[in-house]
């Protein structure tokens, strides 16, 4: 084969990957679409897919027809893929090609896991709509907290005369500051916190918050703001309880372990990452869990706190499993207060009245 041909052979392997990619990419751009839609502010889901993938489908279209063309010019010229030689050469060394191939498919297993943990455990978006709405509105304060290059922005719900004991909450891996904010507005649970600040700020890579979102960087960004938060005029230094729902709560979980905090709620607590992927597929046990990179592991945060947490879970939660939750309630020093749901999914926490109740009653105990 000349170099013209292995040139093109080349070329249309490139390609192909290339569109495989593009494939998964738009795949999980539909995905994100998906989770991070709320029909009581956004356009119909189908005109949002199409606005959120449009880049994505002209992307993908292009690299298939480059690839196409390339394989229809390989065909005419007669030339093969497959390389005679590679495969006598595994007819004759069996073992050794076996071998080869199955060192190859474990190293891409690593890859793809250690690649897609990301992917999995957050999702990152913003609502126009919702921050526009917010701006519109004009009763709740904007932040933006500067980090060394990066910045944080959010919203709260404070009021600036008076110091108040201040509720930071960090949220679940499909939120935004915008969409929660208005959601917590429209169901007007505002007023079931009166005298208390209500904070939130977006991880990076979240709403408009600038930086690359992973496990290091929003352990990072959660302590900037706990700093940031407690050295303003209007918040109770010594009254700052944290808040965490879902992913969040490792978060919150490792503020408390490392800050002088007033309380800590946790919504759909886990013990850690590594026990999550193993509730789905249990091979990241030994040395399979040093594959685990995004790893929050809140029972050892768990062991350094210093306050009676309040752990609202359900049994019907089929994202965290309960028993993630029950391991992480035992591994705290202080018992905690623990309220257990029977029918509620994952996604039907925050608007529950019951779930409002105990955590009004947590922050008046």
């Amino acid at each position: 084969m000349d170099k013209v041909k292995k040139h093109i052979v080349l070329i249309e392997y490139v390609f192909l990957s290339l569109w495989m990619i593009s494939l998964i990419y738009l795949g999980y751009q539909i995905h994100l679409s998906y989770i991070g839609y709320n029909e009581s502010f956004s356009a119909p889901l189908y005109l949002v897919f199409i606005l959120d993938t449009f880049v994505y489908v002209i992307i993908s279209f292009i690299v298939c027809v480059i690839w196409l063309v390339t394989r229809s010019i390989r065909k005419k010229q007669g030339i093969q893929i497959v390389n005679s030689r590679l495969v006598h050469q595994f007819k004759v060394h069996k073992i050794r090609s076996i071998l080869i191939v199955f060192t190859l498919f474990t190293l891409l297993s690593i890859l793809v896991i250690v690649l897609i943990q990301p992917i999995i455990l957050y999702h990152p978006n913003h609502s126009a709509f919702a921050y526009q709405e917010l701006i519109e509105l004009d009763v709740y304060e904007t932040y933006e907290i500067s980090d060394g290059n990066l910045t944080y922005q959010g919203f709260g719900f404070v009021d600036r005369d008076k110091v108040q004991p201040t509720i930071i909450y960090f949220g679940g891996n499909g939120e935004s500051s915008a969409q929660t904010f208005y959601q917590y507005h429209q169901q007007d649970f505002f007023s079931h916190i009166q005298g208390y600040n209500f904070i939130i700020i977006d991880y990076p890579g979240y709403g408009l918050s600038e930086g690359k979102t992973s496990d290091s960087s929003i352990t990072k960004m959660a302590e900037t703001v706990y700093d940031y938060m407690s050295s303003l005029s209007y918040v109770n230094e010594s009254e700052i309880y944290v808040y965490g729902y879902s992913i969040g709560t490792g978060v919150s979980t490792y503020i408390a372990s490392i800050k002088d905090i007033k309380g800590l709620i946790l919504i759909a607590p886990y013990s850690s990452i590594t026990d999550l992927f193993n509730s789905r597929l249990p091979i990241f046990k030994g040395l399979g869990q040093k594959l685990i990179t995004e790893e929050f592991t809140s029972y050892l945060y768990a062991q350094d706190c210093q306050v009676k947490p309040l752990i609202i879970v359900s049994r019907s939660d089929q994202t965290i499993p309960i028993e993630l939750s029950l391991k992480l309630a035992d591994a705290f020093l202080i018992e905690p207060s623990l309220f257990i749901l029977e029918q509620e999914a994952h996604n039907e926490f925050l608007d529950n009245s019951n779930v409002i109740d105990q955590i009004v009653n947590y922050l008046n105990d």
